[in-house]
């Protein structure tokens, strides 16, 4: 099952008119399903741009609508019509996955061929069996049109995300109007009570979703959030605890593992002929990197070609003088003239594991190393930086102000 997830896409209105106006014509609609059916779609759907399915199927029932029964009929006839002005998908809370006999997520894709952005929210993609898998990525392979990739708190079996990106390859175009242009990834961070939350995630392949032509790229962890105490009640001080009191905090893939070497390895083949020079805003916070690889990072994203990127966020391994070596990295044949935005989060080098003792002596960055930073930037106007993202670790924000110079706040 995928996770729950805090902070869901809000929910849009049913594809019907209203009753006060027949004549209205809605851009959004959210239906929930009970099966895996589609229902009738009326004439006031015709002009729908966005169209979220939210799975509503009982538990009990769930696994046997998906799995592939053995006399199951193989192939089936196009869904009925849909309207055609559909060009943004979202999928929710399918934690079992989609029946891949009918092909579920197939007939859905040859139905709407203007499909430009597709979205997963608490799924398992390529569910069940194999019968799925192949229906996800037919999915895929049945979308010409695909734009951007959203997937959050999502998951698949090993080897499905690197197929993904090979077909994201075949539509990749490095025309800043043609392509795939946006892949965003990000999980709720819950390996601290999931020991076998890191390998569901697949680090080591989602590096593949990164294409040339591409505009944006991020790969996030976002830090849970738990009701440790029930509504009213207080802690320890009297007060009242918050609900939605944030966790410890993310842990990203560790520096010498297999999964920042994918992502390493893979800027490095996009590094040449100006294949990323289209990049503005890139998040790779779900990796550890030591300070000069970010540098690598961002000249690769320049590939020969005039920077374009705005917006950096990174997971730097707080070594010695990882300040200096980041700096000298964004100096580097001026490839972060374009840079405005940088947020790092700090991944201490060595830390104790026992209470709070792992704090310990780390400090977020100053504001002369700020300035330090914005020598090979001159357009940088904000640095933030935390600690793991724990809320009660050092955590900062400078801006840069208009006769102030940089400013903390």
């Amino acid at each position: 099952m995928a996770a729950a997830v805090a902070n869901p896409p809000p929910a849009a209105g049913p594809p019907s008119a209203s009753a006060q106006d027949p004549d209205s014509y809605p851009l959004a609609a959210q239906i929930a399903l009970k099966d895996f059916k589609l229902p009738d779609f009326p004439p006031q759907a015709s002009r729908l741009r966005e169209l979220t399915l939210t799975a509503d199927i009982k538990m009990d029932e769930y696994q046997t609508k998906v799995l592939t029964m053995p006399d199951a009929i193989v192939t089936q006839p196009p869904l009925d019509e849909l309207p055609q002005s559909i060009t943004h998908l979202t999928f929710e809370l399918f934690g079992l996955g989609f029946p891949g006999t009918p092909p579920f997520l197939t007939r859905i894709a040859r139905s709407l061929p203007n499909i430009r952005s597709v979205t997963f929210f608490s799924c398992l993609i390529d569910g069940l069996d194999d019968h799925s898998r192949r229906d996800a990525e037919k999915f895929f392979d049945c979308l010409p049109n695909l734009r951007e990739l959203h997937v959050i708190d999502s998951f698949a079996r090993p080897g499905f995300f690197k197929t993904i990106g090979a077909i994201l390859e075949t539509r990749a175009r490095e025309d800043a109007g043609e392509g795939f242009k946006l892949v965003d990834v990000s999980y709720t961070f819950r390996g601290h009570e999931d020991s076998d939350f890191l390998a569901r995630v697949q680090g080591e392949e989602l590096a593949s979703l990164i294409v040339k032509g591409a505009v944006g790229a991020s790969f996030d962890f976002v830090p849970q959030r738990q009701d440790d105490l029930q509504e009213g009640e207080a802690d320890d001080d009297g007060k009242d605890k918050p609900k939605g009191k944030l966790n410890e905090g993310i842990l990203p893939f560790a520096n010498d593992g297999r999964a920042p070497t994918a992502v390493r390895k893979k800027f490095e083949s996009l590094s040449h002929g100006g294949q990323l020079k289209n990049l503005k805003v890139l998040n790779l916070g779900m990796w550890s990197l030591r300070p000069q690889e970010v540098g690598e990072i961002v000249y690769a994203a320049a590939g020969g070609a005039e920077p374009g990127l705005a917006d950096l966020t990174v997971s730097i391994l707080l070594e010695e003088g990882w300040v200096q070596k980041l700096a000298e990295g964004l100096k580097y044949k001026g490839v972060a003239t374009e840079l405005e935005s940088i947020e790092i989060v700090g991944v201490p080098d060595q830390a104790k594991e026992e209470g709070d003792d792992w704090k310990a002596g780390l400090s977020a960055i100053k504001k002369d190393e700020a300035e330090l930073m914005a020598e090979g930037a001159p357009k940088l106007n904000k640095v933030g930086m935390s600690i793991l993202k724990v809320r009660s670790a050092p955590n900062v924000v400078f801006y840069k102000v208009d006769g102030e110079g940089w400013v903390e706040r």
